[in-house]
């Protein structure tokens, strides 16, 4: 099977686990609009960043690390594998436990500095434990996706979805906003209790010991992964801020309808990241030893498979926008559709900039990584503190699209210059087509009535599928028929 189709075949199998994670995600959600209101959502939010925050720092970056810690590990012997994942239980186990017992102590104080006073105190405290739980889940899905069980991991996306549905709807129910900290914990106990079943089968697998490595051959590790989390820091230190002006500035339902846009794309294109992590990113790293030719190729080809995955969702998402909010929120969510226009179109181009971004991880070229996370997250910020300061809430969806158009054309140089990349012609006429249609389709509901706009984006989706046929017919070969899908890619 070619690699194209390869990516595709992995890409549906994540999808899959993804679209029905999606489904439970949607009516989960719908159900905390309705019990605890944009201002429970908007809460939900700034402490499921704060939580998210706090993992990523103390975590040095071990959600990926670790995968490479544990791949390299496979390559020697099943007893390296498991005194790998000992030794990384064992530190991350004291580590959350700290960070917790520390955040119990300086709640009064992160409640003040989060919303200016001491309301969020107990919350916090609760959200808190959480952590010990993500730590867990980060080990045990290291060790899953380490040795690539892919069909492990795509299941375990679909149980945790299940679980956080049914729980979350049922504490939405009883406790009202009041369950907005055990909704943050509720997420983090679901994913250890399914990662904890699914990493138990393959310990079985593994030799029974108990020994650890070394603290210094853990050394690398920590580096490595220290690196990583510096675009996860920063992207939620900008959430943070940007959330708490808006909270000040504007009012905490706000918040909530700032939170439903900026999700209501990432979320339903999950399993793009999913994909990019779990399958093209060691790949990648697999390329970095066989020259510069042989990762461009494999980056445009990643690039173009993203956007025949993700573009016509992102068409259908932006035309019917105003359907969406009142059927997967509630009507009471609306005000947020002066953002989704613009988040959107910033989705767009983030799913172009995710291949190129991996490109600096693949070669260890750590500086040029976190530079480039730096101008893109600034950028950000400042725009963000920008719209508040103007008290223009819907400037915040046009802060989101130019921090993306600044970072793409950052990295694509990059690209170009250190590591004798480049964009095919093909990568930027599919590029430049899509992102017409997008424009269009925004001015288009700037200018006419809905019923009028329904009509024009749905024969602008009929017609992209059209000339895209030849792609979708191989994308369905690739996924349900081996065979065929290699022949056509040959041709």
């Amino acid at each position: 099977m070619s690699d194209k189709a390869r990516s595709y075949r992995n890409t549906a199998l994540i999808a899959i686990s993804s679209v029905i994670n999606i489904f439970f995600s949607i009516v989960k959600n719908k159900f905390l609009a309705i019990f605890v209101g944009p201002a429970g959502i908007g809460s939900f939010g700034i402490l499921s960043d704060f939580v998210t925050t706090v993992s990523s720092i103390g975590s040095f970056g071990v959600a990926t690390s670790g995968v490479q810690a544990i791949a390299k590990a496979s390559t020697e012997s099943n007893d390296q594998v498991k005194k790998t994942y000992n030794t990384l239980r064992y530190i991350y186990t004291i580590i959350s436990l700290t960070i917790v017992i520390g955040i119990y102590f300086l709640a009064p104080y992160i409640s003040m500095l989060l919303v200016k006073n001491e309301s969020f105190t107990w919350f916090i405290r609760i959200a808190s434990i959480t952590i010990i739980f993500k730590f867990r889940s980060f080990i045990q899905g290291n060790l899953i996706t380490g040795l690539q069980r892919v069909g492990l991991l795509a299941k375990g996306t679909a149980m945790q979805g299940f679980i956080a549905m049914i729980v979350g709807i049922a504490l939405a129910y009883f406790l009202g906003v009041q369950a907005v900290p055990y909704l943050v914990l509720s997420l983090g106990m679901g994913s250890w209790i399914v990662t904890f079943i699914q990493s138990r089968k393959i310990l079985k697998e593994l030799p029974n010991t108990k020994q650890r490595l070394p603290l210094k051959q853990m050394l690398p590790v920590f580096l490595i992964g220290i690196s990583t989390t510096w675009s996860g820091l920063l992207e939620n230190i900008v959430s943070i801020t940007s959330k708490g002006g808006i909270a000040r500035n504007f009012g905490q339902d706000f918040v909530g309808y700032y939170q439903v846009a900026i999700g209501f794309t990432y979320t339903y294109i999950s399993f793009i990241t999913q994909s990019i992590t779990n399958d093209y990113y060691p790949r990648l790293v697999a390329l970095v030893s066989k020259g510069s030719e042989e990762v461009a190729k494999f980056v445009n080809q990643q690039i173009a498979i993203s956007m025949s995955l993700v573009t016509p969702l992102l068409f259908i998402m932006l035309t019917f926008s105003k359907l969406f909010l009142t059927l997967l929120f509630s009507s009471k969510f609306l005000p947020a559709n002066s953002l989704i226009n613009y988040t959107v179109a910033g989705t767009f181009i983030l799913v172009v900039a995710w291949p190129i971004g991996y490109v600096f991880l693949a070669h260890r070229a750590t500086k040029i990584y976190i530079i480039g996370e730096l101008i893109g997250n600034s950028t950000l910020l400042l725009l963000n503190l920008l719209a508040i300061w103007l008290a223009n809430f819907p400037l915040l969806g046009l802060a989101y699209v130019l921090h993306f158009v600044i970072y793409l054309a950052v990295i694509v140089f990059i690209f170009y210059k250190k590591f004798n990349g480049y964009i095919t012609k093909e990568n930027i006429r599919t590029f430049v087509i899509n992102a017409s249609v997008i424009t269009i389709i925004i001015v288009a509901k700037m200018l006419f009535p809905p019923a009028i706009t329904y009509v024009l984006g749905s024969v602008l989706i009929a017609l992209f599928f059209y000339i895209c046929r030849n792609e979708y017919i191989f994308m369905f070969n690739s996924v349900f028929n081996k065979k065929r899908g290699k022949q056509l890619n040959n041709n």
